[in-house]
C-alpha cells in the first residue's frame, strides 16, 4: 500500500473483499426471507461496484434521481426504481430513460399520475411512498382516502399501474443496538402489513439499512432496498447494524500539523472531503473515527482518536497521530455522503475504481 503514503490529498480506500462480503451477505438474507433485494445504488454510485451486485443475482436496482438512473442504465440495468417523489421537471429525462429500462416511480398525486400517463409512451409502475409519521416525504399512512384515490385513478390510465407501498423510516438511525432497531421498525412494518390487508395486490417494500441488516421480519416484506450496506460506516457501527470489521470504505487523510502541548492535530480532510455529518460519542461530536486498517486482520479503533471539528479543508484530531505516521485512516460517519464527495475509489492494491461524478 505504498502508493497511499505518496498521496497529497485525502483519498477513499475501498476494501473490495469486505464490500463483496457485505453484498453477498445481504443478498443471502433477502433470499432466505423470500424478499426481493433491490439495492439502493446512491451510496456507491459506481458501475463497477454495481456489477458486484449482479454477481449475486440482483437484477433490479433503486436510485435517487433520473440522472443516476441514466448512469446505471448505460451499464445495462433495465429494472430501475427512482426512490424520490416524482416532480414534472423529471419528464424529459424519463422519456429518454424509458427507452432503456422498466421504470418504477414514486407518485403521490393523481395530477402527477395523469401527467406521467400522458407524457410517457411505455408502461410504468408506481409506488405510493408512505410516511409512517417520520415526517420526510410521502403520504401519511392514515390518509387512506388519498391512497385509495391514487390506486383507483390508475385503473383508468393505459400506462400507469400500481406496484405497492414503500417506506424508508429514518428513525432507525437513532437506535443503539439490535433491540432498539427492531423496536423502532416494528411499528412501521405493521403499518405496511395493515396497508397490504386493505390492498392485497400491493407489494410492500422497506428501505433502511439498519432494518435490512438485523430485522427478523424481512420474510413479511415483499422487497427491501437498503443502500448503505455496501460500505457501512461508523454511524452504522454505533447503531448496531454491523461491526467495525464490516466497514468497507475508509478515508486516508494526510497529517498537516501537530500540537503536542495541546494534544491535538490538524489533518487535511474537511467538510469538502467528509461532509459535516457527526454522531455523539461520550457526549462529544465525532466527525470520523481513526482506525488501524489491515487487509488480513480486523479493523480496530485507535486509542479513541476521532475528528472533533471540521472546517472546509481542515479536520481537528482530538490528540496526536500514532508515532511517525504522516497520514491516518478514518472510518467515515456516513459513507453515502463521504463517497458522494469524491471522484474515485482506490483499492488497497492501488487500483482505481471510477464512480458517477456530478457535473
Amino acid at each position: 500500500m505504498s502508493f497511499i503514503n505518496r498521496q497529497q490529498q485525502p483519498i477513499l480506500i475501498l476494501d473490495t473483499k469486505r464490500c463483496k462480503r457485505n453484498i453477498a451477505r445481504m443478498a443471502e438474507r433477502a433470499k432466505e426471507a423470500n424478499c426481493v433485494f433491490r439495492p439502493h445504488f446512491k451510496t456507491h454510485q459506481s458501475q463497477t461496484v454495481g456489477r458486484w451486485f449482479r454477481d449475486v443475482g440482483v437484477s433490479g436496482i433503486t436510485v435517487s434521481s433520473v440522472s443516476m438512473a441514466q448512469y446505471f442504465a448505460e451499464d445495462g440495468w433495465d429494472d430501475i426504481t427512482i426512490a424520490f417523489p416524482f416532480f414534472p421537471k423529471q419528464i424529459d429525462g424519463l422519456r429518454q430513460l424509458e427507452l432503456k429500462a422498466k421504470l418504477r416511480l414514486f407518485v403521490n398525486s393523481t395530477e402527477h399520475l395523469e401527467l406521467l400517463n400522458r407524457e410517457l409512451k411505455n408502461p410504468f409502475q408506481f409506488f405510493i411512498e408512505i410516511d409512517p409519521d417520520y415526517g420526510r416525504s410521502g403520504i401519511h399512512y392514515k390518509n387512506v382516502d388519498l391512497i385509495k384515490k391514487l390506486i383507483q385513478s390508475s385503473e383508468r390510465f393505459e400506462n400507469a399501474s400500481f406496484h405497492g407501498f414503500y417506506i424508508h423510516d429514518g428513525r432507525t438511525y437513532g437506535s443503539r443496538g439490535i433491540d432498539e432497531i427492531k423496536n423502532a421498525i416494528n411499528p412501521t412494518i405493521d403499518i405496511l402489513l395493515n396497508l397490504k390487508k386493505q390492498f392485497p395486490e400491493a407489494k410492500i417494500s422497506l428501505g433502511d439499512t439498519p432494518s435490512a441488516s438485523v430485522s427478523d421480519r424481512l420474510h413479511e416484506m415483499d422487497e427491501m432496498t437498503p443502500g448503505n450496506l455496501v460500505f457501512y460506516d461508523y454511524m452504522q457501527v454505533q447503531i448496531g447494524s454491523c461491526n467495525l470489521d464490516d466497514v468497507a470504505l475508509f478515508a486516508v487523510l494526510p497529517v498537516g500539523q501537530t500540537f503536542p502541548k495541546s494534544d491535538r492535530s490538524i489533518l487535511h480532510g474537511g467538510a469538502v472531503h467528509l461532509s459535516k455529518e457527526f454522531i455523539i460519542t461520550n457526549e462529544q461530536k465525532n466527525f470520523g473515527q481513526i482506525v488501524d486498517y489491515s487487509l488480513d486482520a480486523d479493523v480496530k479503533e485507535v486509542n479513541g482518536l476521532f475528528l472533533k471539528a471540521l472546517s472546509q479543508e481542515h479536520g481537528t484530531l482530538n490528540g496526536l497521530p500514532p508515532v511517525e505516521r504522516d497520514s491516518v485512516w478514518l472510518c467515515p460517519i456516513h459513507s453515502c455522503l463521504t463517497a458522494n464527495l469524491h471522484r474515485n475509489y482506490f483499492t488497497p492494491e492501488g487500483q482505481t475504481i471510477s464512480k458517477r461524478v456530478l457535473s
